[in-house]
């Protein structure tokens, strides 16, 4: 099969190592795919420029590692839509998705209609502070994920910490949420189509002095930093049957909500210290790099990084083949 792999080109301003660590992951999955006896392409996209739509087009089948154009998130939302478009098989999460969960206040707002359990939040106003919410409370881009624009200030406790911090943010990005913090264990719950992968558990217990136990940009993206030093992911993690049992319930129902079961993705949880799981966001797409999160889930689930590939293209091609067959049968009751 010939397998197309679309990622984001960046831009001249990168840094060379930005660039090296995304070509590093584009080879990684190459030869990944290629372990399955596939032909490969590589597919850049740019701002500005959709000659790389007519290559897709090529393709029998797309492997999407696109996260954004020119290094920015909200493109990405545009690059799956115009993929949706084409008609090509393409792994990972339908447009109506990464669109959702790129949108956290409006994700939030689902889990709260449809009963999933979320921290109490609101949709930050510019020039003012929410008084509804009990500290202490988290502060994010609302429209941002892979921990953009967290760090050890995104916890405030006091309401003078909360508008400084929502007077940063509104020079930054054009949404920002606030959510109550839930303090309490951190896991991860990843999805391949309907299948749950073992959860995940983030120890935080070598955090830095000071430092709250979230999982900040460092904590992801610097590596050999205090942060990222302290956020260690344990896979399966330690919890009783009854706390996975209650874990697995509640990811799954956000996942069906908002990631339809479809492409991979990943739901990140908080469990309070009273044992109940809160949904901080739904994560499409997430980083499959082989030393990711996800493929240490694979792994635990006893899939070597070329089977986690291989099973994310399968479930492409089998939800293509379920949407054809769904629009074929819409076709006669229409006709």
């Amino acid at each position: 099969m010939k397998i197309g792999i679309v990622y984001d080109a960046g831009s001249g301003d990168w840094d060379p190592k930005d660039v090296a660590a995304v070509l590093d992951n584009v080879r990684t999955v190459q030869r990944a795919l290629r372990s399955g006896g596939n032909e490969t392409t590589l597919i850049p996209v740019t701002l500005g420029d959709v000659t790389w739509l007519k290559k897709v087009q090529r393709c029998q089948a797309i492997f999407n590692l696109c996260e954004g154009v020119n290094g920015m998130a909200r493109y990405e939302d545009y690059a799956v839509a115009a993929l949706d478009l084409t008609r090509v098989p393409f792994t990972g999460c339908t447009s109506w998705t990464v669109t959702i969960a790129h949108r956290k206040h409006i994700a939030n707002t689902l889990f709260k209609a449809y009963g999933v359990p979320v921290p109490p939040f609101v949709l930050a106003k510019v020039g003012s502070t929410p008084t509804e919410l009990k500290f202490p409370v988290i502060v994010k881009p609302s429209g941002e994920d892979a921990s953009v624009g967290i760090d050890s200030g995104s916890v405030c406790t006091t309401r003078k910490a909360l508008k400084e911090r929502l007077e940063k943010a509104a020079r930054l990005w054009e949404d920002t949420l606030v959510q109550e913090y839930v303090p309490g264990r951190e896991v991860n719950v990843g999805f391949v189509g309907s299948e749950m992968l073992p959860i995940s558990e983030i120890n935080f217990k070598n955090m830095p002095d000071g430092s709250w136990p979230i999982v900040t940009y460092a904590a992801k993206w610097d590596a050999g930093s205090a942060e990222d030093l302290g956020t260690i992911p344990i896979c399966p993690a330690p919890l009783s049957p009854e706390l996975a049992r209650r874990v697995a319930t509640v990811a799954r129902a956000a996942w069906r909500l908002i990631g339809q079961e479809n492409g991979y993705g990943r739901v990140d949880i908080r469990i309070a210290p009273d044992g109940e799981p809160y949904v901080l966001e739904v994560n499409p797409n997430p980083d499959i790099s082989a030393d990711a999160g996800l493929a240490n889930m694979a792994r635990a689930r006893g899939w070597d990084y070329n089977t986690l590939i291989l099973k994310v293209v399968e479930e492409a091609l089998e939800r293509a083949g379920r949407r054809r067959e769904a629009e074929a049968q819409y076709l006669k009751i229409t006709v």
